[in-house]
């Protein structure tokens, strides 16, 4: 009898532990995406350093952040030094002939896995078309472990402004490069994206190639967990759940507080956040 009750409790132990091993990692992740339109004051019409010194510290609160514009050299370090993002990457290599670097940043508090950059080989315009010829643009990929074993692809880009066919037309080859791209390295994973698209759902060309990028990657608007359209805006936060990582929007918005003194915006863009739950999946 005494052995048949030792053996009972030891199959609820070993029960218990089984369960308590399968038990999925989970966690909550606060990400935002900003365009910091950061380019020299005659550019901009105003004090560029002293946003961008603004702008550093109300990054802190963020998990995972991803930058646009941040283009002038010394206002990068007034974006990085009041954090403490444990990672930390910038694609500032500027092709041959061009003024700037790509403008793209990343933050994050998790561990890097693996990091790619990519120029994209299509813009209009250099004196015309929103002077995209002058910024080297492409995206900019981590890897980034939330967890032991779980992963999570995280892209940053900044596609072609302007809003003739021609800048039309170089976003489509741009957003087939990201395609091509979160096909081949992010192949049935979990995949973020944080960037300012500049695609207007409005336009007819524009609308065809959002249409195009999430067929073809499974991509999903964070909006769409708080409204049943899309937003339309040009600066989006997009997810995509995969092997080993469910990725759950639990809320989306404009961040709040970035706005100096007088309530006035820090950048013209406003900075598009979204709450995401990650449980662990089997593979």
């Amino acid at each position: 009898m005494r052995c048949a009750v030792l053996r009972g409790w030891f199959s609820l132990l070993v029960c218990a532990a089984s369960c308590f091993a399968q038990a999925p990692l989970t966690g909550e992740l606060e990400v935002v995406s900003y365009n910091v339109h950061g380019l020299p004051g005659l550019v901009t019409g105003d004090d560029t350093l002293a946003r961008l010194k603004a702008i550093g510290p109300k990054l802190e609160p963020f998990a995972i952040v991803g930058l646009q514009e941040d283009f002038v050299p010394e206002g990068h370090p007034l974006l990085e030094r009041p954090n403490t993002f444990p990672a930390r990457a910038r694609f500032d290599a500027a092709l041959a002939g061009r003024v700037y670097g790509s403008g793209l940043c990343c933050f994050a508090r998790a561990k890097v896995l693996s990091t790619y950059t990519e120029h994209f080989r299509s813009f209009n315009g250099v004196f015309d078309g929103a002077n995209d010829g002058l910024a080297s643009k492409g995206f900019l990929l981590q890897r980034l472990e939330l967890a032991p074993g779980v992963e999570l692809d995280v892209y940053t880009s900044h596609l072609d402004a302007g809003g003739g066919r021609e800048d039309a037309a170089a976003r489509a080859d741009q957003v087939t490069q990201l395609i091509r791209a979160m096909q081949t390295r992010s192949a049935g994973r979990a995949v973020l994206f944080l960037g300012d698209t500049n695609l207007k759902a409005k336009h007819e060309l524009d609308a065809r190639t959002l249409a195009r990028w999430q067929k073809a990657t499974g991509l999903r608007c964070a909006c769409l967990a708080s409204q049943a359209e899309c937003c339309g805006r040009i600066d989006r936060v997009f997810v995509r759940s995969g092997a080993g990582l469910a990725l759950e929007v639990r809320g989306w918005g404009v961040a709040p507080g970035f706005t100096d003194a007088k309530g006035q915006q820090l950048s013209d863009h406003e900075p598009i956040r979204a709450t995401l739950r990650w449980t662990q999946r089997a593979l």
